[in-house]
Formats: structure tokens, C-alpha cells, sequence
């Protein structure tokens, strides 16, 4: 099935569905305190075009739709962000203000999305496809956004007849704001969610920022390497590495694939996240409540025996913002990174540790580089944290 959609979304119209938890903003629009809870489609309508009927779900003709909704903000209001979440049967692409954010492959896979905002009115607007299975069969559209504005109060929208929609044909430039859908008939809300035939839908959080591997990451040491993947004494090590945050970041949570030749412990901000005893299969940990202003990631690395030695680090940072989408920050192990030869000082680990005396990190060379030409397995899932290793802070005591 393929749907068309644009929409403009008017706070001033009694069809806007929005929580309250603070008091009552003007134009009949209820507001409520940010709080970022996940987005669920339970206030939602399926809807379609007048090609089904009102209150049940019928067959609708295969092709494209467009629908839009306009979004006025309450006088002395002023947008800032939306997140919003929608799912398609069968094919959607959603536009915002003019631009496209996302594309929905089905109704069993909803989108979702964190869209900067204009000051003033802002516009949705999709294309649905109700693809042939194989002829005339059921269409639809389901959208949960919240709006928040810049003073900390949000509205929330979903899908219902207070959209627009006209058929059989997409007139060009349907998604600009600035397009006339005057002319445009209401749309027709077929059931509420969750209802058959599409039932219940999971709604997956919002990822932000790109997937964490180690394409970018090279092997470290301590600058004892005589040269890369070449041998270095036994013995633990330290390396840290610390990360400005944002003036406006709130709280940051973080994904890490690391791993060591030979054995690790990983701590941020003073706390114990996992170890690692096997370069081969490198571990992946998520830390989730980190306080700034910075986030400090400290690694205990052990070289079992004396030989080559090596840290293999990325991580990602999702900074979610006083106001405004999360951004993410990606960091590699490279010569960025400060790295201690000898024993590590006692509370490396810990926020606020002065490092600034030690040397920087040598770079050796990437995870296919030799020594490791094998290559490093990655996990799909995280890793047990497990606890400290030997030597480590927090672990048993090392014997020399």
C-alpha cells in the first residue's frame, strides 16, 4: 500500500491530543513539564482517505497518498524540538518542514525520530504507498508526536481527522510548508490503536548517531613501544581519555567496544563498567546516567607476558540536551588518549584525575594491523560486566 501524507499541525484546534501535568497553555492547547518519556501510539488513530469508511477498516486501491498537518504554537510559545514515531501500511516517507527525516518500510516497523523545529508554524507531511497484495486491501497511517517547546512545556499530537489528505494524486511540493492544502479534505480515522488488523506495535527507542565499530579505532599503547605490534614489557598500564560536554548537556549515556591485549577493566567517571580477558572477542558495555561536565573513561590494561600490547577503543556519546534533539559524539582509541608507563597511579580512575603530565597515547596501527591480523569478533549484544580484574581498582590485590 503506498500513502502519500502531509499534514499540518494547528495547536489551536480542539483535535490535538496533549497531557497535563503543569497548568493550561492558551488556544485550548493543555501543556505539560518535559520528561522525555518514550512515545507510544495509544491516543492515535489509524487514518486513511475518504476511499475507506469511518470507524472500521476496509480495502483500500493500491497507490501513493499525501496527507499533511500544520502545527501553530500557543501564543508565547515557541517550538523547539519534536520526537515523533509513525508507522505506515505499507510504505511511508515523512517530511518536516519541507525535509525528509525518515522512511517507514511497514506497519510492523514504526520509525522514529528527533526533528529540530521552526519558531513558528510547523509542517508534517508523508508519502504512504499501499502496495499490491495483490489488488485492493487495507491502508493506513498512525503518528505519536510530542512537541516541546522552549520553555520546557510540550503537546502532544497524533494522528486523527484533523489531518489532511487529498486523492488519487500527489500534487508536487505537497511536503513544503508553505504549500496550500486549504482545499483538502479531512481524514478519515478507521480505529483507534490498537486495533485489528495491525494490533499492537512495538515502538523501538530512538537511536541517535551511527552504529559503533572499529573502523576508525587504532591499537595504543604506552610510548615504552619500540614500534607497532612490536613487544613491550609485562605489566599494568593506564590510559584515559576525557570528553568536554555540552554547557546545555543534561546527562549523557555511552556505548563502549573495547578491547585489550591482553586483559582490561574500563571505568568511567570513577565507576566500574566490565573487563575483558580476551583481545579476540571484544566487549561492548552500556553506561547509561553519566554526570558531566565531562565524561572521563579510564582503561586498567594488563600485558599478561612480555610481547605486543594493545588498546582497541570506540565509544559513543548521546548527550541529551536542556532542550533540543540528543546529539552523539563518536570517540576512537588514537594518539588523543593520555597513557601511563608503569604501575597506574592510585585513583587514575576517578573524575577529575590530573593527567595532564602524561604523555599521549602511541598509535600502533588498525584492528586488522599485525599483530591482530585476525581480526577482533564483535558482539551483538552487551557484554556482563563481571568485576575487576587483578591489580585493578576495586579488584584483588596483584603479587609481583
Amino acid at each position: 500500500m503506498t500513502l502519500l501524507l502531509g499534514v499540518t499541525l494547528l495547536f489551536a484546534t480542539h483535535n490535538t491530543q496533549a497531557a497535563w501535568v503543569s497548568g493550561h497553555g492558551g488556544n485550548g492547547v493543555s501543556l505539560m513539564r518535559r520528561q522525555d518519556p518514550g512515545l507510544d501510539f495509544l491516543l492515535a488513530n489509524w487514518i486513511w482517505t475518504n476511499e475507506v469508511t469511518a470507524g472500521s477498516v476496509g480495502d483500500a486501491p493500491v497507490g501513493s497518498r499525501p496527507f499533511r498537518k500544520s502545527f501553530a504554537p500557543p501564543q508565547g510559545k515557541t517550538p523547539s524540538h519534536m520526537n515523533i514515531a509513525v508507522a505506515t501500511d505499507n510504505i511511508g516517507i515523512l517530511y518536516v518542514n519541507g525535509n525528509q527525516v525518515i522512511v517507514s518500510p511497514d506497519w510492523l516497523n514504526p520509525q522514529t525520530s528527533c526533528v529540530p523545529l521552526i519558531s513558528g508554524t510547523n509542517v508534517i507531511a508523508l508519502n504512504v504507498t499501499n502496495t499490491a497484495v495483490p489488488t485492493l486491501n487495507p491502508a493506513g497511517l498512525l503518528v505519536s508526536a510530542d512537541f516541546f517547546y522552549t520553555d520546557g512545556t510540550s503537546s502532544h499530537i497524533v494522528s486523527d481527522s484533523s489531518w489532511r489528505f487529498t486523492a488519487p494524486t500527489i500534487p508536487v511540493g505537497f511536503q513544503s510548508p508553505t504549500f496550500d492544502d486549504s482545499r483538502w479534505s479531512t481524514a478519515i480515522s478507521q480505529v483507534g490503536y490498537p486495533s485489528s488488523p495491525w494490533d499492537a506495535i512495538t515502538i523501538s527507542p530512538l537511536v541517535v548517531g551511527n552504529t559503533v565499530t572499529f573502523a576508525s579505532s587504532q591499537f595504543i599503547w604506552t610510548n615504552e613501544l619500540p614500534g607497532p605490534g612490536q613487544d613491550v614489557p609485562a605489566g599494568p598500564r593506564a590510559f584515559r581519555r576525557t570528553i568536554t560536554l555540552s554547557p546545555s548537556t543534561v546527562s549523557v549515556s555511552a556505548e563502549i567496544l573495547l578491547t585489550v591485549d591482553n586483559e582490561f577493566s574500563l571505568y568511567v567517571n570513577g565507576r566500574f563498567i566490565g573487563s575483558g580477558t580476551d583481545w579476540e572477542v571484544a566487549s561492548r558495555f552500556a553506561v547509561n546516567d553519566i554526570q558531566g561536565p565531562n565524561v572521563e573513561v579510564a582503561i586498567f590494561a594488563v600485558n599478561t607476558l612480555p610481547g605486543p600490547a594493545g588498546v582497541l577503543a570506540s565509544i559513543k556519546l548521546v548527550e541529551q540536551q536542556i532542550l533540543g534533539c540528543p546529539t552523539a559524539v563518536n570517540v576512537v582509541s588514537d594518539s588523543q588518549w593520555k597513557a601511563f608507563s608503569g604501575t597506574p597511579p592510585v585513583g587514575f580512575q576517578v573524575a577529575g584525575f590530573d593527567d595532564s603530565r602524561w604523555p599521549p597515547a602511541v598509535a600502533e596501527g588498525n584492528v586488522n594491523s599485525s599483530p591482530w591480523t585476525n581480526g577482533v569478533t564483535i558482539p551483538t549484544g552487551t557484554t556482563p560486566a563481571g568485576t575487576p580484574i587483578t591489580g585493578a581498582p576495586g579488584g584483588p590485590a596483584r603479587h609481583v
